[in-house]
């Protein structure tokens, strides 16, 4: 081979290499946004623990998600921590109506009418359709959220005992979902 052939495959491997090494740049930027992203949600995460209580309907109100805080929503007598998914709940999101409210009538109506969340919230007309409706969003929440604490003027009645049975099993094997101290409004030692 010549020396243009050798040049050309010299010049060929370093521009080879130069673009492998552009690329591995690439990723290592892209990993350390990655990783300060997770950084800022565990700390945003470590703030909104710190108002996690047992509350009333008129302190939910304050954790609609505008102005940059939380998003809690109740369902029963649960509150849940829902900030992680503001496409959904945040005030412009489809569920946003339920954000810093009992969402339990809207939930089990599947409705997303003022009357139901606003103007009425109580459950008493419901029917098994709607009972088990809500029940279902409830153990979709339990599974995905956070939970905050307990409703204090809850009018829904409480959660099934078998939940709660079934949430301290888990605590038990380390798989603990509540990150309010005690777990369970402090009600499962």
């Amino acid at each position: 081979m010549g020396y243009i052939t050798w040049s050309l495959l010299l010049i060929a491997l370093l521009l080879g290499l130069v673009s492998w090494y552009r690329s591995h740049l690439r990723e290592k930027e892209e990993e350390r946004l990655i990783e300060e992203e997770i950084e800022k949600e565990k700390a945003s995460a470590e703030e909104r623990k710190k108002l996690y209580r047992d509350m009333d309907k008129s302190e939910l109100l304050k954790y609609d998600g505008k102005d940059g805080k939380p998003i809690f929503l109740a369902a029963r007598d649960m509150i849940f921590d829902v900030t992680t998914n503001p496409d959904s709940y945040g005030p412009d999101g489809g569920y946003g109506i339920f954000a810093g409210k009992d969402a339990s009538r809207g939930l089990g109506k599947m409705s997303l009418d003022e009357e139901d969340v606003d103007d009425r919230t109580d459950i008493k007309d419901f029917g098994s359709y709607e009972v088990e409706t809500l029940d279902q969003w409830i153990h979709m929440f339990l599974h995905k959220y956070p939970i905050v604490g307990r409703l204090k003027d809850a009018e829904n009645g409480n959660i099934p005992d078998s939940w709660i049975e079934q949430m301290k099993k888990e605590k038990a094997e380390g798989k603990d979902r509540s990150i309010i101290p005690g777990g369970l409004g402090g009600d499962d030692k």
